[in-house]
């Protein structure tokens, strides 16, 4: 069918703005798209009241703050050489029995084969230095709570920051540890293993310590819990995992280990849960 003179400069213009249209649709769309993420995605769903979601129910600590802390200890105090406002090099071993708080404008260094511990449960050691933190190659820091707050963090070859089966208290009102004494495993982010056999119930409805935490996942920040026990008047349970808070202004280099794992119940218990590990920084 032929177009009247009269109406091709209003057809043209027609044809035009829709295929000007087509292309900025699209491109609107794919940058939509381009544009999500998961992690920045700010959907503020409470899955721990979730109706729908009663095995994960129990309810969550809030985001972290900074722990609480006594006063700095000074380099002299760690058997060090110089100063925290400059740089500190720690050359000794190191055992403590109470939480431990070291703060300052420089750096801090522990060197090769240097081991910090404070082998129980929740004890914590709070590095906050401006400068680097530097864990030395095959040094160890061992402990229920490492956290780290520097400019920069280098974790060198066979170095280890190990929270393994040291955990502290559970949060408030939640608990993974299982009840009675069957032996099941902790919970943390997920339900705990159970060492009971019901073929009266499905598999997945038989479980050892509950979940939690699960409003908190992007920042994590709990103890792992302990596992069962067999034995009513005897805890024979692995203990929970610790936690790992490492915030970096610019850089992490990581060549060492960093381990929260639960601990082993033996033939007698069950296995604690996992505790947590986060870090933050603008480059790794």
């Amino acid at each position: 069918m032929a177009i009247p003179t009269s109406h091709l400069p209003t057809r043209i213009l027609q044809i035009f703005c829709l295929l000007f249209t087509i292309p900025f649709f699209l491109t609107a769309f794919s940058a939509s798209i381009g544009d999500l993420s998961i992690i920045d995605y700010d959907y503020d769903y409470d899955y721990d009241h979730d109706p729908f979601h009663g095995d994960y129910s129990p309810p969550s600590p809030p985001p972290p703050s900074p722990p609480p802390h006594t006063p700095s200890l000074s380099c002299d105090e760690l058997r060090g050489i110089g100063s925290l406002n400059t740089t500190c090099e720690l050359n000794y071993s190191l055992n403590f029995t109470d939480d431990v708080y070291i703060a300052g404008k420089g750096n801090l260094y522990i060197l090769p084969g240097v081991n910090i511990t404070c082998p129980i449960s929740g004890c914590s050691i709070s590095v906050n230095v401006s400068g680097e933190f530097r864990l030395g190659s095959s040094s160890k820091l061992e402990l229920g709570t490492a956290y780290v707050v520097a400019g920069n963090v280098s974790l060198l070859e066979g170095s280890m920051i190990n929270v393994t089966a040291l955990a502290g208290a559970p949060p408030e009102h939640t608990s993974g540890t299982p009840k009675g004494s069957q032996g099941g495993g902790g919970g943390h982010g997920g339900r705990g293993a159970s060492c009971v056999m019901d073929n009266t119930k499905l598999p997945e409805d038989v479980w050892g310590g509950d979940a939690y935490s699960w409003s908190s996942l992007d920042k994590p920040w709990s103890y792992g819990s302990k596992g069962g026990t067999t034995n009513k008047d005897e805890d024979f349970g692995g203990g929970g995992g610790g936690r790992i808070w490492i915030e970096v202004k610019c850089n992490v280099e990581a060549h060492g280990s960093l381990l929260a794992d639960g601990g082993d119940g033996g033939l007698k218990g069950g296995g604690g849960s996992g505790g947590s590990i986060y870090i933050k920084s603008q480059k790794m």
